[in-house]
């Protein structure tokens, strides 16, 4: 009885995935002792129509929203507001695809859809659950990375979110060494005529060399939405983007977007998440107001 209510529930009208719904249903889900690795039926919050098989352990997926995620709702509303108008949507490090999933669901005009993800077995998962949506989309088993080529990947066996072509999670996780595929995205975007694109890319520290491989097709990428972590901050990518490649970059502080001059910016626990346009603060804070997002320029003015 417990598990077919664990189930219904997965499936259940996404109106009804509050933050208190996911709580009192992982918390059920953890009582009852599910296998981790049990795959559930559920909607990801995303669309009550969707039908996607997830792992038991990611609760979040099974009875949540995308808005339900403190790290991760304003980036994906960013990625829902502003892929709007963009021909191509590029999704680097999909993991379990939710990015992709709310492209197709969400953004109209609808772009072209691409993700990347080196871990076999995620791959294998989000191939099975776009397939059977009926949503066409370019998938590649292949990290993201300066070159075209082979690289190890360390693929982290305690937390699929924690995949890495770096270290960086060795000594906190359990990892495994695998050679992988590697892509540059300036070869792919012109092998598969990619411009005006949304791209998104978090990769678990890995993020400087992804965005070297994509350097020279910089007018091809009209908003970067990264992850930053400490291996980032140390080789200076958002120094690189805001100096270098012509961006502008905003700190996702949650709903807040604060602009960096020179990649300063002051932590906000859990967001690690960068937005890289063109678009000045002014312009920014108008194309975003209808999605509740307040732009803060450097300096402080809004």
């Amino acid at each position: 009885m417990t598990s077919a209510l664990l189930r219904a529930a997965a499936v259940a009208p996404v109106s009804l995935k509050s933050s208190l719904y996911e709580r009192v249903f992982a918390k059920l889900l953890r009582e009852t002792h599910v296998p981790a690795d049990e795959l559930i039926q559920t909607n990801l919050g995303v669309r009550s129509e969707l039908r996607c098989e997830i792992p038991a352990f990611k609760a979040n997926y099974l009875f949540g929203r995308p808005d339900t995620s403190v790290a991760e709702r304003a980036s994906l509303r960013l990625a829902q507001t502003l892929a709007a108008g963009c021909d191509h949507f590029v999704d680097v490090g999909a993991n379990e695809g939710i990015y992709t999933f709310l492209a197709h669901c969400a953004v109209r005009p609808r772009p072209r859809l691409h993700w990347f993800e080196p871990d076999p077995a995620l791959f294998a998962r989000v191939t099975r659950n776009l397939a059977a949506n009926g949503i066409e989309a370019v998938g590649n088993q292949a990290a993201v990375s300066a070159s075209s080529g082979t690289a190890q990947f360390f693929r982290n066996l305690s937390d699929d979110a924690s995949g890495s072509l770096t270290e960086y999670f060795a000594d906190r996780h359990q990892t495994q060494a695998e050679t992988v595929r590697t892509v540059a995205l300036a070869d792919y975007f012109a092998e598969h005529g990619v411009s005006n694109a949304f791209l998104k890319i978090d990769v678990e520290g890995a993020g400087y060399d992804a965005w070297a491989g994509a350097a020279a097709a910089r007018d091809k990428v009209s908003f970067l939405l990264a992850e930053v972590l400490q291996p980032e901050m140390d080789r200076g990518l958002p120094q690189r983007l805001i100096g270098q490649e012509g961006f502008r970059g905003y700190y996702v502080r949650d709903f807040n977007l604060v602009q960096s001059r020179a990649g300063e910016f002051d932590y906000l626990a859990p967001h690690w998440n960068w937005l890289f346009c063109r678009l000045a603060p002014e312009a920014l804070a108008q194309r975003l107001a209808p999605a509740g997002f307040r732009v803060t320029a450097a300096g402080g003015g809004a």
